[in-house]
């Protein structure tokens, strides 16, 4: 098997320079910058929304493409959609270990997560216990630990002990989002109370959230929690301390292009500032740009005032 070739940059030039000098780009969406496409146009953020996710057609329709010359260019967070397209375009398993039903359940759960409960198939156990993985960081390690991950998981490396730690521990994970959230507003910047029951409470998308009073939830957390935030807002903003970062989100682009006009999210970037970006549901602060924990606040007030609805 020849060795990986990972590049990870937070420069759009630099990932430019690098796709021309061989390297296939893999979810390298840089804001207002755009993406960096290469062969295989592996993107689907922002201008790029229209194509399908990349773990989709990599397994689908590109199965080792790239074995012979596994040179890629990364950037962000180093998750299941991106590590499964390389480990696929390269060949790290045997095509049959890669079901479509799993890179389908990826697939889908990378582009609307919301409403679609992990821990209820076998399958979604499985991509459960990588979202859980520790260390997994936005630089060449982290996406090389993340593929090591994924090359066990599939390879039926990890016990199924393991895997049944998964449930108790997504649960956990769900009571420290809910504890995450710092503050939620109505449309007229009124602060609401926080209610404690999130969980029991439906997802707010379409006519829920044009219809409810809240209307963004401001979340300071360390773990991941929009299937848990979106039960308490449509939009949501929050902050993870160790990146430094802002994202923004709604539950899916109905509801977004209900709140913010045709486009959704796609709208609000360019008043934001420089360097924001995303798809139309979901996006955040410049790559690279470290922010303070008030940004948050900011942020969600800058989008009160963009609300259509």
């Amino acid at each position: 098997m020849t060795d990986l070739d990972i590049r990870y940059t937070n420069d759009y030039d630099t990932a430019c320079r690098w796709r021309d000098e061989g390297y296939e780009p893999v979810e390298c969406a840089f804001g207002q910058h755009g993406s960096v496409l290469g062969r295989f146009a592996l993107d689907h953020h922002g201008t790029e929304s229209h194509r399908e996710g990349v773990a989709l057609r990599a397994c689908r329709d590109h199965f080792g493409a790239l074995a012979d010359a596994p040179r890629f260019v990364v950037t962000g967070t180093p998750d299941a959609d991106a590590v499964l397209a390389i480990v696929a375009l390269s060949a790290r398993v045997d095509q049959s270990r890669i079901p479509p039903d799993f890179y389908e359940l990826v697939d889908a759960h990378d582009t609307d997560p919301i409403g679609k409960d992990l821990l209820a198939t076998p399958q979604g156990l499985r991509l459960a216990w990588f979202n859980q993985r520790p260390g997994l960081y936005q630089n060449e390690a982290g996406f090389r630990q993340a593929i090591g991950h994924m090359e066990d998981l599939l390879n039926g490396r990890v016990s199924q002990a393991k895997i049944d730690k998964v449930h108790r521990a997504d649960l956990a994970r769900r009571n420290k989002a809910a504890e995450g959230v710092t503050a939620i507003y109505d449309g007229r910047s009124i602060e609401l109370d926080v209610p404690a029951d999130a969980m029991a409470r439906p997802v707010l998308r379409g006519d829920l959230a044009v219809g409810s009073r809240p209307r963004i939830a401001v979340v300071h957390c360390a773990v991941w929690g929009f299937d848990v935030w979106y039960r308490l807002a449509p939009v949501v903003v929050s902050y993870a301390s160790r990146m430094a970062k802002v994202t923004v989100g709604c539950p899916d682009r109905d509801t977004a292009e209900r709140l913010f006009g045709p486009g959704g999210l796609a709208n609000v970037w360019p008043s934001l500032g420089k360097g924001w970006g995303g798809r139309e549901t979901i996006g955040g602060s410049p790559r690279g740009e470290r922010l303070n924990a008030g940004a948050t606040g900011q942020t969600a007030l800058a989008l009160l005032d963009l609300l259509k609805a």
